[in-house]
């Protein structure tokens, strides 16, 4: 669990250090319900808040905070970010939980190919850094290929097509049904593999 609150941390985390020396972690979703899940499982007795478009999580706890440093995050980390040193055993749990925060994944029927249904995946930040080790890693863990990387509007993107998405989505969600997880996205998934299949 705590391999998925870090990859969500460094997709939707924010490391805010305060002048009274109190610093802080937030964590932004539109996503009520996932963000509850979140607080739940961090047991942060911290209330959530109500943004503009949003929602927040913000946890005062010194003790993580700066357990998040000594694993390299830092405040203002989108372009600084590098993948944290995170154990093979658990890695699919991090890859899961940057995902739900700075992944997406996109199913369709392409008219070009016979209307044959179509799955993309993409993870998105703002360090070539970061989705460049993610790559490596996926590659050398999950079995994926190298996929494409390139600079899009606002940030740098990964993206991997049918058969890798497959891969990352046995990746992903290994531990079946309690996976803790985005279930709208893994629901995204598992549509295009029913799809396919008629």
């Amino acid at each position: 669990e705590m391999a998925y609150v870090l990859g969500v941390v460094c997709a939707d985390g924010c490391l805010v250090e305060h002048e009274n020396g109190y610093h802080c972690l937030n964590i932004t979703s539109k996503d009520l319900s996932w963000l509850e899940q979140l607080q739940q499982t961090l047991q942060a007795e911290q209330k959530i808040g109500r943004k503009r478009r949003a929602y927040q999580l913000q946890i005062r706890n010194q003790t993580l905070y700066r357990s998040l440093l000594a694993l390299g995050l830092t405040p203002r980390k989108s372009k600084t970010l590098r993948l944290p040193s995170v154990p093979v055993d658990v890695f699919p749990d991090f890859v899961r939980g940057y995902f739900d925060g700075d992944g997406c994944v996109m199913v369709w029927r392409e008219k070009r190919w016979q209307r044959r249904w179509q799955l993309r995946t993409t993870f998105a930040c703002g360090s070539s850094v970061f989705l460049e080790g993610l790559r490596t890693r996926l590659s050398a863990e999950a079995g994926l290929g190298e996929g494409s990387l390139w600079f899009g509007a606002r940030a740098y993107c990964l993206q991997y097509t049918i058969e890798d998405s497959l891969r990352l989505y046995d990746c992903m969600y290994r531990d079946g049904p309690s996976t803790l997880c985005l279930a709208r996205k893994r629901e995204r998934f598992e549509r295009f593999k029913r799809l396919r299949s008629c």
